[in-house]
């Protein structure tokens, strides 16, 4: 039901950003009309944690190293990434943008935080492959959330995945994953980037 949630709401921002609609973020402050003149109910004001997911707004240019197999060499890229709040700031939105194997590629995140399990959520889709849901805690000594999820291969193999994403200060963040070997419980990092905030 998690997983259903989180597509359907990157569906529904997914038609805003390829009809070129108004943003989501906009509309959720319009309150709609009622017969009885009655007002919307307004958004919870974002907590904490949301506002930490706020000040990553703008643009930002990621340089990836990417390590499919242990014996594979690293392949490097450059992606850019564009972040906003969504539906009254309880929801960042991302577009990132890289190209892999010559091919450009295209993925939308959406980034939330639920308060009464105390654990951020994600949802992640991109050209080219399934889309995955994952949720993970905030470590305030590392400024770090851990997301853990199982990713489907081209093959139909189930893969255990880790996702660390650590907000090192204001202007650079990192994103590393994981490949967890289901037999030996090893992790294999795969992909490191390193995102600095656009000037």
């Amino acid at each position: 039901m998690k997983a259903l949630s989180l597509t359907l709401l990157i569906s529904s921002l997914l038609i805003q950003v390829v009809f070129g609609q108004q943003p989501i973020a906009s509309t959720s402050q319009k309150a709609p009309a009622h017969g009885d003149g009655a007002s919307a109910k307004p958004n919870p004001a974002p907590d904490k944690f949301r506002q930490l997911l706020a000040r990553s707004n703008g643009a930002w240019t990621g340089h990836a190293t990417m390590t499919f197999a242990p014996d594979a060499p690293p392949m490097t890229s450059t992606s850019t990434l564009t972040n906003s709040m969504a539906m009254g700031g309880l929801y960042q939105v991302s577009e990132i943008n890289y190209t892999i194997g010559g091919k450009r590629m295209t993925g939308i995140r959406v980034t939330g935080y639920d308060a009464t399990k105390k654990i951020f959520t994600r949802a992640m889709i991109q050209d080219g492959g399934n889309g995955v849901a994952m949720e993970g805690p905030w470590d305030e000594a590392t400024r770090s959330i851990t997301f853990l999820y199982k990713q489907l291969t081209s093959s139909g193999r189930e893969d255990q995945m880790k996702e660390v994403y650590t907000i090192a200060d204001e202007n650079t963040e990192v994103l590393e994953i994981y490949r967890i070997d289901p037999q030996t419980r090893k992790e294999f990092k795969i992909l490191n980037v390193k995102w600095s905030r656009d000037n």
